[in-house]
C-alpha cells in the first residue's frame, strides 16, 4: 500500500509548499548569519584576550624630575632586566599617532596633546611573570612611569564576548523553536486537508508508523532544500561582507570592523545549519502525525 505522494497527501500548493520553502530558507539564512556572529565574536574575542595576555605597556607620563629621554633609557633597562620578559621597545610619536588615528583622525594632532612615552614590552611565553614587582620596580625607579598589564580590558572583552555569544545562542534557540512551529503547523494542516484519506488508509490497517514515515520523509527533504538554499544566501552574505567598501577609503573607525568568518574552517559548521532544520523538520513532522493518529478511532 502507498500513500499518495506530493501531488496528492501534500501538494505542491499546501502549507508545505513554496511558501513553507520560503520559510524555511528565511530561518536558515537567518541561523547562519547568527552562527556566523557567533564563531566570529569567538575568534576575536580569543585573539584579542591571547594578545593582551602576552604583552603589557609601560606609560611614561612627563615628569620634572627626570628628562623624557632618561625616563626613556631607565625604564628600558629596568624592563629588560626583569626576570621572564622577552622583548621591550619604545613605541615612537609616530607609531602613537597611526594608533589614534581611527580616533583623532590624520595629521600632527599628537602635537598639542599630553601623550605619554610608551613602551611594548613582550613577555616570553609559558613563563610566569611577576607584574606586580615590576609595577613597583618602575613606580620607584623610573619617576611618571605606569605599568598596564591590560587585565582590566581581558575581563571587559571576555564579558562582552560571553554575554554576545549567549544572545546569538539564545537567537538561535528561537530560531529552532520557531521552525519547530511552523512545521507542526504546516504537518496539521496537511493532515486537515487530506484527512479523508488518511482516516480511510488507518481504518483500512495501514500503520500509524507508515503514515507517519510518508510525512517525515516529505519534511526532512524539505526542510534540507529550504536549509540549503538559506545557506548559500548566508554565504554569499557573509563572503561579500569583507568587500562592501576599501578599508584604506572608509570612514575613520571602519578599519577596525572584523571580517564575519575570516577562517575557512568556519564555514563547516555552517553545513550543520540545513542538516539541523532538516533533523528539526523531520522528527516534528512524525511527532506531529503520531499523536495526531492516536487520537483517531
Amino acid at each position: 500500500m502507498k500513500l499518495p505522494s506530493q501531488s496528492g497527501l501534500m501538494p505542491a500548493d499546501s502549507a508545505s509548499g513554496t511558501t513553507l520553502h520560503t520559510i524555511v530558507a528565511v530561518m536558515s539564512f537567518l541561523a547562519c548569519l547568527t552562527l556566523g556572529a557567533v564563531l566570529t565574536l569567538s575568534r576575536l574575542a580569543s585573539e584579542w584576550t591571547d594578545g593582551l595576555s602576552g604583552s603589557v605597556t609601560v606609560q611614561l607620563l612627563p615628569s620634572s624630575q627626570i628628562s623624557p629621554d632618561d625616563q626613556m633609557s631607565e625604564a628600558l633597562r629596568l624592563v629588560r632586566q626583569w626576570p621572564g620578559i622577552f622583548a621591550a621597545r619604545a613605541i615612537s610619536r609616530e607609531e602613537a599617532g597611526k594608533l589614534l588615528e581611527p580616533w583623532l583622525g590624520e595629521g600632527n594632532v599628537l602635537e598639542d596633546l599630553p601623550v605619554p612615552q610608551l613602551i611594548e614590552v613582550t613577555l616570553t611565553p609559558g613563563r610566569p611573570v611577576e607584574l606586580e614587582g615590576l609595577g613597583h620596580a618602575l613606580a620607584d625607579g623610573v619617576p611618571g612611569a605606569l605599568l598596564d598589564d591590560h587585565q582590566r580590558w581581558n575581563q571587559e572583552l571576555a564579558s562582552f564576548a560571553a554575554s554576545s555569544e549567549a544572545v546569538g545562542w539564545a537567537v538561535l534557540l528561537l530560531i529552532a523553536l520557531a521552525t519547530l512551529a511552523i512545521v507542526i503547523f504546516a504537518t496539521q494542516a496537511g493532515l486537515q486537508a487530506h484527512r479523508e484519506i488518511v482516516e480511510v488508509v488507518h481504518m483500512i490497517g495501514a500503520r500509524d508508523v507508515f503514515i507517519a514515515t510518508e510525512f517525515q520523509s516529505h519534511f526532512l527533504w524539505l526542510g534540507l532544500r529550504g536549509g540549503v538554499i538559506g545557506l548559500m544566501l548566508a554565504a554569499a552574505t557573509l563572503l561579500g561582507s569583507g568587500y562592501l567598501w576599501d578599508v584604506r577609503e572608509a570612514p575613520v573607525g571602519a578599519q577596525l570592523l572584523p571580517q564575519f568568518i575570516s577562517a575557512p574552517y568556519h564555514y563547516a559548521w555552517l553545513l550543520f545549519v540545513p542538516a539541523v532544520i532538516g533533523l528539526i523538520a523531520m522528527s516534528t513532522a512524525r511527532m506531529t502525525v503520531l499523536r495526531v493518529l492516536g487520537r483517531m478511532p
